[in-house]
């Protein structure tokens, strides 16, 4: 049986972000087809029967072990920046490229002191030209973003006559794998907000904001209107199901702060607003199934238009009426599939407009027959379909090894650059030794022409010249 590896740069365990998640899912799937190992960072909590795991150190440990008995090898991020052996084992690899990384460290970072954040945000980008030099297959989350991928491949030289002729489609270079849906329907195992949280009542209605509090997100937007919302809808409470991301690396965000200060400000902290801890990736579905609405929104900047906001699947999942903010793929589909609203970037008074406007209609029970047509189309087992292929007959890249990447040419033409003065200044030194030569060899010359024409006519006037003035002449003379 083929043997996959997948390499998660992300933690994997109870309490996980997104990447994390989707590691998880993706091993879960193909393990149907492959015996599937997941290298996880540091430790776990999770076990598994389809799964393999194994804990390593990101930044130090040794993966060659698991590399060797493998046939392929999917990773992503900065797996390779630290373990770039990897590539010299010759084994197929597959990256997933489904977080914009660096679209997001423009929003994340934006505040930072330059003289550090430019030199980071170099070396990111230098880690993503490796990525995309190096991988046989990438796979991302959506059409848009296969077409932002592309033009990242097309930079590298990734799209060229080898690729093209191996598939005019360019498929076989970059597919499209969705954040998916389990598979199992999602069951209630506990009450864990309406009359069990303090503040919420059996009779109140949740919004349910199903994430995390990032840096290119806008709960502020949401907060706003909950002020306008909350003094004719005081059954309206707000829950932030995720505050702080559960990885620690991923640190220095400041919109939780931002958005906690803002509701106190506005009054509705823990009275209409709720901040919860990072809810276990089990335990979301009670969360879900409970809220009557989730609410998602972002600003109008470039992250948006390519990001994938994979908690808004969860709420597919558990079919939970959805109004987001325009401009990313999520909002297509919201509008396309009829499972929610979307509303322009910032503006409150549409936000709040079209929350009233969700719950008049009937929340879950209106959506009821649009969720059932998605949720098998967006299951793991579905999505994952792509990367199977390719996992069932992998392949190296027909390219590699076949064109220069800018950073090889840049290596390359720095070489040539030092090897061309190296020889420009041996050829000047050269030069210059000669030239110094043939001078000395010049003044020498003309020295003793001089010298001998002096003797000559020294000769010549000996016979009138007193004996001492003759013999003071010579003695000068042979000085030279």
């Amino acid at each position: 049986m083929t043997k996959l590896l997948i390499v998660s740069g992300d933690t994997v365990g109870s309490n996980m972000g997104g990447v994390g998640v989707r590691n998880w899912e993706l091993a879960h799937a193909l393990s149907k087809y492959f015996d599937v190992t997941i290298a996880v960072p540091n430790n776990t909590d999770l076990t598994s029967e389809r799964v393999k795991i194994v804990p390593f150190v990101l930044e130090s440990g040794d993966l060659r072990p698991y590399a060797q008995e493998s046939n392929v090898i999917v990773l992503h991020g900065f797996v390779l920046h630290f373990h770039p052996y990897l590539v010299e084992m010759k084994i197929p690899i597959a990256i997933d490229l489904y977080v914009p990384s660096l679209l997001e460290g423009l929003v994340w970072h934006d505040e930072d002191d330059w003289n550090s954040w430019i030199p980071s945000y170099e070396e990111y980008l230098r880690v993503q030209l490796e990525l995309l030099s190096i991988g046989d297959f990438f796979f991302c989350a959506s059409e848009r973003q296969r077409d932002y991928w592309l033009g990242w491949l097309h930079a590298q030289k990734r799209i060229n006559p080898h690729t093209y002729r191996q598939d005019p489609t360019l498929h076989q270079l970059i597919d499209v794998v969705p954040f998916g849906l389990p598979s199992q329907k999602p069951v209630k195992t506990e009450s864990v907000l309406k009359g069990t949280n303090p503040g919420i009542t059996e009779d109140d209605k949740v919004i349910l904001w199903a994430g995390g509090l990032w840096d290119w997100l806008d709960p502020i937007t949401l907060i706003y209107a909950m002020a306008e919302l909350v003094p004719s809808h005081p059954e309206l409470k707000l829950y932030f199901l995720g505050t702080h991301h559960p990885n620690p690396v991923v640190s220095g965000m400041q919109m939780p702060e931002q958005t906690i200060a803002l509701s106190q400000e506005l009054g509705l902290y823990e009275q209409s607003v709720f901040f919860g801890e990072w809810v276990a990736y089990e335990q979301r579905v009670n969360y879900l199934l409970e809220a009557d609405l989730s609410v998602i929104t972002h600003p109008a900047h470039i992250e948006t238009r390519f990001s994938n906001r994979t908690r808004v699947l969860d709420c597919i999942w558990t079919g939970l009426p959805i109004i987001t903010t325009e401009g990313d793929a999520m909002a297509d589909l919201v509008q396309a599939e009829n499972i929610g609203f979307t509303v322009p970037p910032e503006d409150v008074h549409a936000l709040t407009v079209a929350i009233d406007r969700l719950l008049a209609t009937g929340g879950r029970k209106a959506y009821l027959e649009s969720f059932n047509n998605l949720r098998d189309r967006l299951s793991w087992d579905k999505v994952v379909e792509p990367l199977a292929d390719y996992c069932s007959s992998p392949y190296f890249a027909s390219d590699k090894g076949q064109y220069l990447t800018e950073l090889d040419r840049y290596r390359k033409n720095a070489e040539a650059h030092l090897q061309r003065v190296i020889t420009e200044k041996d050829a000047f030194l050269e030069q210059v030794v000669r030239d110094k030569d043939a001078h000395l060899e010049q003044v020498i010359k003309d020295k003793d022409e001089v010298i001998e024409y002096l003797n000559n006519r020294l000769e010549q006037y000996s016979k009138i010249l007193p004996v001492r003035v003759y013999l003071g002449i010579r003695r000068r003379l042979g000085k030279f």
